[in-house]
């Protein structure tokens, strides 16, 4: 399967369900890498695919395996 890493802003969007002019905003706090493309003459935003796929997974939180090695360490999440 080829999926591309870096998505164009209308494909990151529609990858991610997260709006065009949040992305945007959340490229430029840093919570995903996107820029905007210095090879392009508009100058287009484009998001690094990986990075959409971290921001998603650390919103569902420790997974029940990840919470019992906490507990088995003593460490509360």
């Amino acid at each position: 399967m080829n999926e591309r890493r870096w998505l164009p802003l209308r494909e990151a969007a529609l990858y991610s369900a997260i709006g065009k002019h949040r992305l945007i905003a959340m490229a430029q706090d840093g919570r995903v890498k996107g820029f905007q493309d210095p090879d392009d003459k508009r100058r287009t935003w484009i998001f690094d695919r990986e990075s959409l796929d971290s921001y998603r997974e650390g919103q569902a939180g420790p997974t029940i395996h990840e919470k019992a090695l906490a507990i088995m360490k003593g460490i509360r999440l």
